[in-house]
């Protein structure tokens, strides 16, 4: 009898310490698997397979799907006990099948597909590799023996090449939507820069805060950047108020490098509204929050950047 989270029972299973019950044989837990995904499902009060027996309901039968363990409040059972097990409401199966069957299961309104525990798998043996890889970049890239971008971008594909992230896994993570709109407003500091519009608003915005030093501007600008960034995306905010900042700081006749540092700190300083972050936004529906909510906890944590970034950033980075 084993118990415990679907890493460990997936990590013994590798190791071979384990048998399944139901006589399920020659399943592959090998790590980056293309075509195999680990789902944990729940049995919905409307499942038509509510009372069956486990090994006599159709998806022990089904084709490419495999029980691995069965979860239930409170009680433990031997694989004896699994086999003669009556499926209730609640009960959460640990089940690897092909990836074909995800959309059929997910369609299905005998089960509720809880969560894709396979991109939640830790595959510990590969963590020496990936701890090797990540301080050689870092290495190259601190001592400026190669470039930053060809250190991330060789880190990304030896992380790959050697098994510790499945190529399937780093597709998942590139965000199509964030990188068209990076890209899109590249090209729009691009044309403000080319344009004058850039110097323009740059004169404008130090004529609001003439007669002021630049830790004054420097601080209206961190300002400006939080602000824009309650509303447009971080990456949005930052790349269109780039421009603006380094041209300012010109006007100034000072170091851009604070400014910019500004322009960072002030783009991610997006507390306040639900809109300003996904992660904001993500949790606004099923926290039950209202936005009255995001302006009491955002604003006072906005105002500590904004303090703490007027002060330590002229520090920390000279003018």
């Amino acid at each position: 009898m084993v118990k415990g989270s679907a890493n460990e029972i997936l990590n013994i299973l590798r190791e071979g310490l384990v048998d399944l019950p139901h006589q399920e044989q020659d399943l592959n837990f090998i790590p980056g698997e293309k075509e195999s995904v680990i789902l944990e499902l729940i049995i919905p009060p409307q499942s038509a397979l509510l009372g069956e027996r486990l090994r006599e309901s159709t998806i022990h039968g089904a084709h490419d799907i495999h029980i691995i363990a069965v979860k239930r409040r409170t009680v433990h059972y031997t694989e004896q006990k699994i086999r003669e097990l009556k499926l209730k409401v609640g009960d959460i199966l640990l089940v690897q099948c092909h990836e074909d069957e995800l959309e059929l299961l997910r369609r299905n309104p005998d089960f509720i597909v809880v969560e894709d525990v396979h991109h939640e798998i830790i595959h510990k043996k590969k963590a020496p590799v990936a701890g090797l890889i990540f301080a050689a970049l870092i290495i190259f890239a601190s001592t400026g023996l190669a470039d930053i971008m060809v250190c991330a971008l060789a880190g990304a594909f030896l992380m790959i090449l050697t098994g510790c992230l499945p190529l399937r896994d780093a597709y998942r993570a590139m965000q199509a939507n964030v990188l068209i709109l990076i890209v899109g407003t590249i090209a729009l500091g691009t044309a403000m820069e080319k344009t004058g519009t850039a110097k323009f608003y740059a004169q404008e915005f130090i004529s609001l805060l003439k007669n002021s030093g630049p830790v004054a501007i420097l601080a209206g600008l961190l300002v400006l950047t939080s602000l824009s960034t309650q509303l447009l995306s971080n990456n949005a905010t930052a790349v269109l108020l780039m421009p603006i900042a380094v041209s300012v700081a010109l006007e100034l006749g000072v170091n851009p490098k604070p400014f910019i540092m500004a322009v960072c700190f002030g783009a991610s300083a997006c507390f306040a509204t639900p809109v300003g972050y996904q992660t904001n936004l993500l949790v606004y529906g099923p926290g039950g929050y209202r936005f009255s909510d995001y302006l009491k906890l955002g604003i006072p944590l906005n105002l500590i950047v904004l303090i703490m970034g007027s002060i330590f950033i002229p520090v920390l980075w000279p003018l």
